[in-house]
C-alpha cells in the first residue's frame, strides 16, 4: 500500500518525468527505503521496550517481511495513518528540496 501511495504523482511532483525508466524505478526504490527507515524509527517511538524487542527479532528473520507488517498493524494505533503522515512528509520535505534547488 505504501508503495503505491508514494508513487502516485511523486515523480511528476518533483519534475522527474524525462528521466528514464530505469532511473526513475531507482529512485522509487530509494524512496521507499527511506520512507520504511523513517517509519521504523517513528515506530519505536511509540513501541512499549517489550514490543521493541519483539520487532528486531522479528526484524532480524529476513525471510520474514510480512510479519514485520502484521505485527506492526497489531501494536502500533492507527499504523495506517502513521504510514500516510511518513509518506505525506517525505513527499512535503522532496518537494522542498527540489525547490530550493531550483532557487
Amino acid at each position: 500500500m505504501s508503495d503505491d501511495i508514494l508513487k502516485q504523482n511523486i515523480i511528476k511532483e518533483l519534475g522527474l518525468e524525462k528521466l528514464p525508466d530505469e532511473r526513475k524505478i531507482a529512485l522509487l526504490d530509494k524512496m521507499s527505503e527511506l520512507i520504511q527507515k523513517r517509519l521504523i524509527l517513528r515506530v519505536l517511538e511509540i513501541l512499549q521496550e517489550d514490543d521493541k524487542k519483539e520487532l528486531e527479532k522479528i526484524m532480524e528473520q529476513k525471510s520474514a517481511p510480512d510479519k514485520v507488517g502484521q505485527f506492526l498493524q497489531k501494536k502500533v494505533p492507527n499504523f495506517e495513518e502513521v504510514i500516510k503522515e511518513e509518506i505525506i512528509k517525505f513527499k512535503q520535505e522532496a518537494k522542498n528540496r527540489v525547490e530550493e534547488l531550483k532557487v
